[in-house]
């Protein structure tokens, strides 16, 4: 008979599925942040840059902070952790259509 310890798992996988979903939080944040900050300073995606703002140090924070997302979720424990990457794709989808909809 196996005891609760076993069929619970290993504790480290609950905090890399707490972090994972910590850094998905903050990815989600930061990448509000750097559209506001793109299109405040003047960003178009018809290849125009804005003038310098957060926008520049806030877009590849929010990049690295989804990878990181991702990446965390993978020794995670759970059905949960396949809501990380669809939520990363998601959120890709979500920075597509903004400079879409911008063009228009």
């Amino acid at each position: 008979m196996a005891s609760s310890d076993e069929e619970t798992g290993p504790v480290w996988r609950n905090y890399f599925g707490k972090a994972a979903l910590a850094f998905a939080v903050f990815s989600t944040a930061l990448e509000m942040a750097f559209f506001f900050s793109w299109f405040h300073n003047g960003g178009s995606p018809h290849g125009l840059m804005p003038t310098t703002g957060l926008w520049k140090r806030l877009g590849p924070a929010a990049g690295w902070t989804l990878v990181a997302s991702v990446i965390l979720s993978v020794p995670g424990k759970g059905k949960w952790r396949l809501l990380i990457p669809a939520w990363a794709v998601s959120l890709l989808f979500v920075a597509y259509f903004l400079f879409m909809a911008e063009m228009d």
